[in-house]
């Protein structure tokens, strides 16, 4: 229960007004007693122009009653701080938005949505200033051209196209200001439609825009937390993993597909057994398999259509994420068959319910058990929060993401290839991974559509046609792009050519050389990763298209 203050200021005004009004009363009757046809109803009138300075028989001197004289300064000086209340309000609501107006570095949230306070919250949590605005029409009010970042996250249920449409008019405004926020995020709740925008965001030749489903970005943010808590545990991981995920929406679905992900690298030769649990779950492992190459070739994942229908074995984590929460909660408390893991392997997501975290516990001042510790709550808010991020952002990009995922095919190619952990500066995960190789991968994200556009090709939703193969001239001429693109990042970044490579001094034997006089292991390397694009791709749900049905030849020219 929140406590509110007790209104002391406003009880203390009303005391006055009752204490002016009734000692220039009792005054007024004792000193008007002797006039000739004095009423009642003169003495209420004069009563009340003492707030005013113009009670006659108060104003004309001489000896009056000590009410009187009480209540003649009394009075006044009540509607005196009345009006200085009221302009006080009046001119902080002005100087306030006068202040949010030249406001800089802080994030600007667009909605009164549950999304709009979840991504606040993590915002917040992160320790970034947050100025919120119902809609696009205030963005000048919330100083937009002093802003970082911008989340639109307005109701979206009836307009899918409404939070596309606030940044749209956002990026507009900045370019008409030439300032503002360099990253402009709008909330999709349809995850299909967000994946559509971002391939055609991503084809876009500036990158700054981004499309996101909170339920995909938690999910992720929980498989690289779960991933993360199995490998890197204190016990080393069984043979096989085994995992239950109960439902079918958007969160549940996006969860499979983020530990599809994170296992594919963190694995190591452990097989993940993954049993969707859910009413549709034969129709949705088979969307899943068909749209998310992870999911398909990296994790067991089984349809478990009704509970106990799947294996007998008890699992190692429940993860109880229904697109009801109510459903969730009476799940968690009732299915006894989901109890009987080890500590922490009963996971319960909420959000609209994310009050019940504190109640869970196994302290005196809970309110709810926590089955003996197996029980575990997360919220959307504490997924989404990232406390080492310095920008204020709430998720990484879709471009960020991307990157990721190019670093993660180049360690598991590598480490295929018997190459060790630390054995060279990139052999090390993301998180590890020094700034200049990050933004190298990023800056090979945000070349891929000029690259692409060279080939009569671009970015689109995967819908499970057979995949583009690039190859003979046509892999060559898109190799020697990715050579020119890396050597552009490294000049970019202060890097120079040299006969030996030395990483802290920023030199490299590679630079500055033709593609065609490159090594052949070398130019090998850059045909992988054109190789590997539609894999990379397909992480995300995207694919590469040609516009036409073949190759043009004059895209080789």
């Amino acid at each position: 229960m929140t406590r509110t203050s007790f209104p002391w200021t406003r009880l203390g005004f009303a005391a006055l007004v009752v204490v002016s009004l009734g000692l220039g009363w009792w005054g007024l009757a004792l000193d008007t007693s002797h006039l000739p046809g004095r009423t009642w109803y003169d003495v209420v009138y004069h009563d009340l122009q003492l707030f005013v300075m113009g009670a006659d028989p108060a104003s004309g001197g001489g000896p009056l009653s000590w009410q009187l004289q009480v209540a003649r300064f009394l009075a006044p000086g009540t509607a005196v701080y009345a009006l200085f209340e009221a302009a006080r309000a009046l001119f902080t609501g002005e100087i306030r938005r006068f202040r949010h107006r030249r406001a800089k570095g802080h994030a600007v949230v667009v909605g009164q949505t549950d999304a709009a306070d979840t991504v606040t919250a993590a915002l917040e949590a992160a320790g970034h200033r947050v100025l919120r605005t119902p809609d696009a029409a205030g963005l000048a009010d919330v100083g937009l051209t002093g802003a970082t970042v911008l989340y639109a996250c307005g109701d979206d249920t009836t307009d899918a196209t409404a939070n596309v449409l606030t940044v749209a008019e956002a990026e507009n405004a900045v370019r008409r200001a030439g300032s503002g926020p360099d990253r402009l995020y709008a909330h999709v709740s349809d995850p299909d439609l967000g994946v559509a925008l971002q391939a055609r965001h991503l084809s876009c030749a500036e990158p700054g825009v981004d499309f996101f489903t909170l339920d995909v970005i938690a999910a992720q943010a929980l498989a690289v937390r779960e991933v993360r808590r199995i490998v890197d545990g204190p016990a080393a991981p069984a043979p096989v993993t085994h995992v239950v995920v109960v439902g079918s929406g958007e969160f549940a679905k996006a969860l499979v597909v983020g530990l599809a992900r994170e296992w594919e690298l963190a694995g190591d030769g452990v097989r993940l057994v993954v049993d969707l649990m859910a009413d549709d779950a034969g129709r949705v492992v088979e969307e899943l398999r068909g749209r998310w190459s992870p999911v398909a070739e990296k994790i067991d994942l089984r349809a478990a259509p009704a509970l106990g229908t799947g294996s007998t074995a008890v699992p190692d984590t429940v993860y109880v994420c229904h697109a009801s929460e109510g459903t969730s909660l009476r799940i968690a408390l009732t299915a006894t068959k989901l109890w009987h893991g080890g500590p922490g392997s009963l996971v319960l997501l909420l959000d609209g319910l994310a009050g019940l975290t504190g109640a869970f516990g196994t302290e005196a001042s809970r309110v709810l058990d926590n089955l003996d510790g197996r029980l575990r709550t997360v919220t959307m808010r504490d997924l989404l929060a990232d406390v080492e991020r310095a920008e204020a952002r709430a998720h990484a990009d879709m471009y960020e993401r991307i990157a990721r995922s190019v670093h993660h095919v180049y360690l598991r190619n590598q480490r295929e290839r018997g190459v060790a952990w630390g054995a060279v500066p990139a052999m090390v995960r993301w998180e590890d991974l020094s700034q200049d190789l990050r933004a190298s991968n990023r800056g090979w994200v945000v070349g891929l559509p000029a690259r692409l556009a060279r080939m009569g090709a671009t970015i689109a939703p995967r819908d499970g046609a057979p995949e583009v193969v690039f190859e003979g001239a046509e892999l060559d001429k898109l190799a020697e792009a990715e050579h020119e693109l890396w050597e552009s990042v490294r000049v970019a970044q202060g890097w120079r050519s040299g006969p030996v490579r030395d990483d802290e001094a920023r030199v490299h034997p590679m630079i500055g050389v033709p593609w065609s006089e490159l090594p052949e292991e070398n130019r090998e390397k850059d045909r992988d990763v054109v190789r590997l694009l539609p894999e990379i791709l397909a992480e995300f749900g995207l694919e590469v298209v040609r516009y036409a049905e073949s190759p043009v030849p004059a895209a080789m020219s």
